[in-house]
């Protein structure tokens, strides 16, 4: 997969399976009580889990329930590279969460009960899916990146990049997609559809609701900098008593956000599937 090219790195995770900051990736932790950690949250639009409003840092653990309002979204690290980002309105629970960094081994269950989930696969996903289940079945996703939308009616989902996605209804029935840009629905009664391309306008809908806004100006948002003390900054500013701006690259520390379209990467995720340079996975 090509590196991110976004200067917002923690929206380029979003599209990229780039590694954690050394702070996080090699700091021995019990899996049971942590799974990752919050790097992304709208501001002036409270995501809660369990009741509680979350903060950029927040750790997140199996078992929590993450919730998004109207204007809400995300996103969230785990601790073996995987990312998921939440879009408006959307409910999920983080179901189980294993892993083992000696051997990249674990599993990741996450229940989407309604809304719009992207999640990109990390270390467990090379070798064991991530599941998503809903209300009408589940997707599992091997490797690469994946968009998961569930209502009432139907679940759908929408292949972007890995290896492969599977969904299976209620009754057991399956299906597979493994060519970029395709996707497939199911729910009540209905098994899980032929692979069928995404049409242009409902790809750029779903993928701008998951992108953070400011002034109604899509790919401006930016957190702040790290929490005194904190070695990883998630934002464009370095933090903490050592002042890691030392270490951060040059890109982390630009005080001046990018705006060209061209920078963002959800962009240049639409503009590399509608235009055919991504090779179709047989």
């Amino acid at each position: 997969m090509s590196p991110p090219i976004s200067k917002d790195w923690w929206i380029a995770a979003a599209l990229t399976s780039a590694a954690l900051p050394a702070a996080v990736a090699q700091t021995p932790v019990d899996t049971q009580a942590r799974a990752g950690v919050v790097s992304a949250v709208t501001p002036n639009a409270p995501v809660t889990s369990n009741q509680k409003i979350l903060m950029v840092g927040n750790d997140v653990e199996p078992g929590q329930r993450l919730s998004t309002g109207p204007n809400g979204q995300l996103h969230v690290l785990f601790l073996d590279q995987s990312a998921i980002t939440l879009g408006p309105d959307s409910e999920l629970v983080i179901e189980t969460f294993q892993f083992d960094p000696a051997t990249r081994q674990g599993q990741i269950q996450l229940g989407l009960a309604k809304g719009l989930l992207r999640v990109v696969g990390g270390q467990i996903s090379k070798t064991h899916a991530t599941t998503i289940t809903t209300p009408h079945g589940r997707v599992e996703i091997s490797g690469g990146i994946t968009m998961v939308e569930t209502n009432g009616q139907n679940t759908s989902g929408t292949f972007l990049f890995g290896q492969g996605m599977t969904a299976t209804d209620t009754n057991g029935n399956t299906q597979t997609v493994t060519r970029a840009g395709f996707g497939t629905s199911f729910g009540n009664n209905q098994s899980p559809s032929s692979p069928q391309r995404i049409p242009v306008n409902q790809l750029n809908s779903q993928l701008n609701r998951l992108e953070s806004t400011a002034n109604n100006n899509s790919g401006n948002q930016q957190p702040g900098g790290a929490p005194a003390g904190q070695l990883m900054s998630t934002g464009n500013a370095p933090g903490g008593t050592s002042n890691p701006g030392g270490t951060l690259a040059n890109d982390r520390l630009k005080n001046v956000v990018d705006t060209n379209t061209g920078s963002i990467p959800s962009n240049t995720l639409r503009n590399i599937l509608t235009g055919g340079l991504v090779p179709n996975q047989s």
